[in-house]
């Protein structure tokens, strides 16, 4: 009982701390355009001294390429791209599946048709991805999770329900046929999307990223989570609008809702929202860990250290009472405000992105980067981590 009591104590110190640290006044990010010139250099993310252009990227590429790179070619065989026996584990690929587009990186994208069911298995969605394998087109792979992704970002202002809300999409929809999953975001405290390159970086990666513009305040994640919703349940209605830039573009059964801060609490408040795939909660630890019970599906809790980062040992609480499944990293050195401020925003970057492929794209060469004691982040002395229910 004293532990709650603290808990929810240091969280309202926590977020009104944040709230006034944000609103004094963080630079905003700029919004990169292209498509693959890269928002975030040669950071260094200290694995093995490698920057962030080659470094964890490389160690994936290792962990998970050697088999996938040799089941993405081969056409109609209904070779794993994860290597592994067709329909395990649910991240096969179909039989029929064209070629690999990007076998280099591990195979994971099989071409038309051999999409492979990675995040789906761990919400028992594995045998349905894999039936609609033959129709279903694939994302190309890519080398640099880091640096920006193969599409060029476009951001639209001012749309959404009642116009409160920014749109980053990538300028090519629907690329090949692979149909672009959906991003609801929520901001922290006092901040506005436009001061989060991450959410411009995820564009040109292929997702479309719909952004309250709402300022939150403190208190506020109830009605927050519910803009969450509001921007999501608007894109899906875009999705069957003939007259809608996005008519048929979308993956409505790959949406993820993420936020930072007061933007991480709001997605927990909705975590029960069956068509949610994932969820991610960066700096976002609960004042209320019954909330923590409403996730169902897998969740990425990508925080700093208790500490360090004032929503640290509530982020550690939440994944103590959570009962889905859970990566939880923790990005050494940094504070609350690491989303947003290099290396970190970097390094959160690169995870995040990893995370959103494998669990919306079907990367199953991501896998790796997650999941079991030998996952490429678990070793990269800038992160700790820990992982539940994973598979």
């Amino acid at each position: 009982m004293t532990l709650r009591t603290n808990a929810r104590v240091a969280g309202a110190a926590w977020i009104a701390s944040a709230c006034f640290i944000v609103s004094a006044g963080c630079a905003n990010s700029s919004t990169p355009t292209g498509g693959s010139a890269g928002v975030s250099g040669a950071s260094a993310n200290g694995m093995q001294g490698i920057s962030s252009a080659a470094g964890m990227s490389a160690m994936i590429v290792s962990a998970a390429g050697a088999a996938a790179a040799t089941a993405g070619p081969s056409a109609g065989t209904g070779a794993s791209s994860n290597g592994g026996a067709s329909g395990t584990s649910g991240n096969s690929s179909a039989s029929g599946g064209a070629p690999s587009t990007g076998a280099g990186n591990g195979g994971a994208s099989a071409g038309v048709g051999g999409s492979a069911a990675g995040a789906g298995s761990v919400v028992d969605a594995g045998a349905e991805d894999a039936a609609v394998g033959a129709t279903r087109a694939s994302f190309p792979s890519v080398s640099d999770l880091g640096g920006d992704g193969p599409y060029q970002a476009m951001t639209v202002q001012s749309s959404g329900p009642n116009n409160n809300y920014t749109i980053y999409r990538p300028a090519e929809l629907a690329p090949g046929g692979a149909k672009n999953p959906i991003v609801g975001w929520m901001s922290g405290g006092g901040s506005t999307p436009s001061q989060y390159s991450l959410l411009p970086h995820l564009a040109t990666h292929g997702f479309v990223v719909v952004a309250s513009n709402t300022s939150p305040g403190l208190g506020d994640e109830v009605a927050l989570g519910k803009e969450i919703l509001a921007g999501i349940d608007w894109i899906l209605m875009e999705n069957t609008k003939s007259d809608s830039p996005f008519f048929g573009k979308l993956d409505e059964t790959k949406i993820a809702s993420m936020g930072y801060s007061m933007g991480g609490l709001a997605t927990t408040t909705i975590a029960a929202d069956p068509r949610l795939t994932t969820t991610v909660h960066i700096s976002g630890g609960n004042m209320q860990t019954d909330r923590v019970k409403m996730l169902h599906a897998p969740a990425a809790f990508i925080c700093g250290a208790s500490g360090v980062d004032i929503a640290g040992a509530n982020c550690a609480t939440d994944f103590d009472a959570a009962s889905s499944p859970v990566f939880y990293g923790v990005f050494n050195g940094g504070d609350h405000l690491g989303v947003r401020t290099p290396p970190y925003s970097d390094r959160i970057q690169l995870v995040v992105t990893g995370w959103l492929r494998w669990q919306l794209m079907q990367d199953a060469s991501l896998k790796a980067m997650f999941v079991g004691d030998m996952c490429t982040v678990c070793k990269d002395p800038n992160w700790t981590v820990k992982q539940k229910g994973l598979m």
